[in-house]
C-alpha cells in the first residue's frame, strides 16, 4: 500500500464515522480531536478500516493510532511502523 492509498483510506473513513464532514474537502491537517471531534474509540474504528480495507488484519500495532494529531501524521506514523511505500 503507499502513503496515497492509506490516506485516502483514511481520510474516507473519518468522513464515515463523521457524516458532517461528508461534503467537506479534507486536507489531512485537521487535528484529529480537536478538529474532528475523534476519540480512542474511533481511532481503534480507523485502525479496523485500514486493517479490512489492505487485508492486513493484526499487522498494524494499534498504539500508532493514539499519538499522532493530524491525519497526515497519523499517515507518516504507518508508513515508518509499517514499512508502508512512498
Amino acid at each position: 500500500m503507499t502513503r496515497s492509498e492509506v490516506r485516502t483510506v483514511l481520510l474516507d473513513a473519518v468522513r464515515e464515522l463523521r457524516p458532517e464532514f461528508a461534503g467537506l474537502r479534507l486536507t489531512g491537517d485537521e487535528h484529529l480531536g480537536a478538529e474532528l471531534g475523534l476519540d480512542s474509540v474511533a481511532r481503534v474504528e480507523l485502525l479496523v478500516v485500514l486493517e479490512e480495507e489492505f487485508g492486513i488484519e493484526d499487522e498494524v500495532d494499534p498504539r500508532i493510532f493514539m499519538t499522532p494529531a493530524t491525519v497526515n501524521a497519523l499517515v507518516d506514523q504507518l508508513v515508518v511502523a509499517e514499512g508502508v511505500c512512498p
